[in-house]
C-alpha cells in the first residue's frame, strides 16, 4: 500500500513537467494591470520549447537558448540563456536561479505563464502574462 502511494506521488511530481515539455506558440500578452489578454499577431508570437532533458528554445525574432529549471513545487520557472542568435553568452558569476516566471495555468493544450517584476515608482510587484497554445 505505502509503495503504490509512493508511486503515485512520484508520477504527480512529474507531471507538470510532463505537461510543460512540448512547443508551446503565443496567442496572447496581457500586461500587468490589463483586465483582459490581447491576441497577439503571428508574426510577433513568441515560441517556446520546453525539452524533457531541460534544454529551452526561445523564438522571437531572435532565437535563445539554454536551459530551464523547475522549482520544488513546480509552480515557476527559472530560464539560464547561453547562446542567442547562435553566438555564445558569457558565463556569469551569479549562479542564482531566479525563479520569475509563474505557472498560472498548464494544460494538455494550454501554458500561460506570468513573468514576475516590480512596476512603477513603488517597485511594486506584479506579472505580465503570456497565452500559449501547444503545437500539434
Amino acid at each position: 500500500m505505502a509503495l503504490t502511494a509512493i508511486l503515485l506521488s512520484m508520477k504527480a511530481d512529474n507531471s507538470k513537467k510532463d505537461l510543460l515539455c512540448h512547443k508551446w506558440i503565443q496567442f496572447a500578452f496581457k500586461r500587468n494591470g490589463e483586465t483582459a489578454p490581447e491576441p497577439i499577431d503571428k508574426s510577433m508570437a513568441k515560441t517556446c520549447i520546453f525539452d524533457p532533458d531541460g534544454a529551452y528554445v526561445e523564438l522571437m525574432g531572435l532565437k535563445a537558448s539554454g536551459h530551464y529549471f523547475l522549482n520544488s513545487a513546480q509552480t515557476k520557472i527559472a530560464l539560464q540563456f547561453e547562446n542567442i542568435n547562435g553566438k555564445n553568452m558569457p558565463a556569469s558569476a551569479d549562479t542564482t536561479k531566479h525563479y520569475n516566471i509563474i505557472i498560472l495555468r498548464l494544460t494538455k493544450d494550454t501554458l500561460i505563464y506570468g513573468q514576475e517584476a516590480n512596476y512603477g515608482e513603488k517597485r511594486v510587484y506584479g506579472h505580465d502574462d503570456w497565452y500559449f497554445v501547444r503545437e500539434k
